[in-house]
């Protein structure tokens, strides 16, 4: 019986993703890490995917879990699941750790908590990942355990804290005996006076390394005008005899499917290198098109890669469920002119954004921030950027994201704080349906004094001049 420490963080630890953090844990005989994942349906640990890295580089078995708030309700516990499994596979959980259902609200009914528990551990084991179920001794009537161990074969993961002073071991005359299938227990909050949750590890669960017999991962995700390309890899030991492969977007909740299209597995030499231990890994990779509609746009997604052994893309099957999120924008304002002969304000720049499906009509506006109020609005049509597309292949139409444009300036306008809104509308004038960026406000500049009298003197790198209208000289310098 193994008996090495884990412990366990979430979004109150930034600094667990830095290696020196898990250096110091590791010097005190931690041997596994467990990262708080997700919760419910709606929130993910923006710090997840940085622990579970700095973890695994410092030789941690690493784990991760999610918080439940389904009580009692087995709908629920399933789009839970599915957003825990999305999560993990994002976030670079392998295949074959364990993943948790923290189950810690203090409702419900036994029989419904632990029905909703089972259909919770068993999507999470048909996802290729190691169920557990933790939960305070306190609350064991709450579930039934060995129900759940019968139905799922979930470990036990069990939290009683005989003090709430800091400990450096466990005090095994106080160990929450519930159950013979206990597997670890959580005895501190506290561990070494540093607010940390510890646990010790009794059958290494947690802390010893297993053989992984299925991963993937969603490598790419780019726009070709209102296509959507995504591609990757998925093998798994339950595979075989699971013939026909599928990629499919739902909704987070998984319970509206926006596509499906059949796909033909490519050769992957490069996975078997890395996961020797997964049947036919060498053939996994995969890649799919998707037409991009206004259902998808501005959501969170799920992608899912199946095997299966029906021809339709249902029967028996196994799944890989990426996150697929079309909600991002980006933009750059390049630079801010004034135009001397014509009294314009120059603008340049690009703004791209997931959500601009169906909004043809460009505007940029120029706006008071003191008076908060609207002072122009110029319409361009949208020019071609592939350095942007380049950088931002995985937002929509960022190849096609430039602007340019000229707003009228006068002398009143010089010294206020001005802001330039980039807008994507459904509208002819500009209004209707629309996505705006606002970028930094800007202070008016000056406007340069040419009278025909006045001498100005500028010290440039180079300059160009080129005739222009009423005999006057274009100049371009840097």
């Amino acid at each position: 019986m193994t008996r090495a420490y884990v412990i366990d963080v979430s979004a109150y630890q930034p600094q667990a993703t830095y290696y020196a953090f898990w250096e110091k844990w590791k010097a005190r005989g931690v041997r596994g890490a467990i990262i708080k994942l997700s919760e419910s349906t709606y929130w993910r640990n923006a710090y997840g995917a940085g622990q579970i890295a700095a973890a695994k580089h410092m030789g941690l078995k690493v784990s991760g879990y999610h918080f439940s708030r389904f009580i009692g309700d087995g709908n629920r516990a399933r789009l839970e699941a599915n957003t825990a499994i999305a999560t993990a596979n994002s976030m670079g959980l392998e295949h074959g750790s364990a993943l948790v259902l923290d189950y810690e609200e203090r409702a419900g009914y036994q029989s419904a908590n632990t029905l909703a528990a089972i259909i919770f551990c068993n999507a999470v084991k048909q996802a290729g990942f190691v169920p557990v179920f933790y939960s305070y001794s306190g609350m064991r009537d709450l579930w039934d355990y060995e129900a759940i161990y019968k139905a799922t074969g979930a470990k036990l993961w069990i939290a009683s804290y005989p003090t709430m002073s800091g400990v450096t071991q466990p005090d095994y005359e106080y160990f929450p005996a519930i159950s013979t299938h206990t597997d670890a227990w959580q005895f501190s909050s506290n561990a070494w006076g540093e607010q940390i949750d510890i646990s010790v590890d009794f059958t290494g669960v947690f802390t010893m390394e297993e053989k992984i017999t299925s991963g993937g991962n969603l490598d790419s995700v780019r726009f070709d005008g209102n296509k959507l390309i995504v591609s990757g890899w998925f093998a798994s030991a339950q595979a075989q005899g699971k013939p026909y492969a599928y990629a499919i977007i739902t909704n987070e909740q998984g319970n509206q499917e926006y596509g499906r299209t059949q796909v033909n597995i490519t050769n992957r030499p490069d996975v078997p290198k890395v996961y020797p231990d997964i049947p036919n890994s060498a053939n996994s990779g995969f890649s799919a098109s998707f037409d991009y509609t206004n259902q998808m746009k501005g959501q969170k997604l799920h992608l899912i890669f199946r095997y299966t052994d029906d021809s339709a893309g249902n029967g028996n099957f196994v799944d890989y469920v990426s996150l697929l999120d079309l909600t991002k924008s980006a933009a750059s304002l390049d630079n801010v002119d004034t135009v001397v002969f014509s009294n314009k304000l120059q603008v340049n720049g690009w703004f791209a954004s997931d959500m601009s499906l169906g909004l043809n009509y460009c505007y940029l506006i120029l706006y008071d921030v003191a008076n908060k109020c609207e002072i122009q609005r110029v319409k361009y049509e949208s020019i071609q950027r592939d350095d942007v597309q380049k950088t931002y292949p995985a937002i929509f139409n960022s190849n096609l994201s430039g602007f340019s444009g000229q707003f009228d300036y006068s002398p009143n306008l010089v010294g206020r704080q001005l802001q330039v809104i980039a807008r994507y509308s459904d509208n002819e004038q500009g209004e209707g349906n629309h996505i705006d960026y606002w970028f930094d406000p800007i202070k008016g500049p000056t406007m340069p004094v040419l009278d025909g009298k006045s001498e100005t003197e500028v010290l440039v790198h180079e300059f160009s001049a080129t005739k222009a209208a009423n005999n006057l000289i274009s100049l371009k310098f840097k």
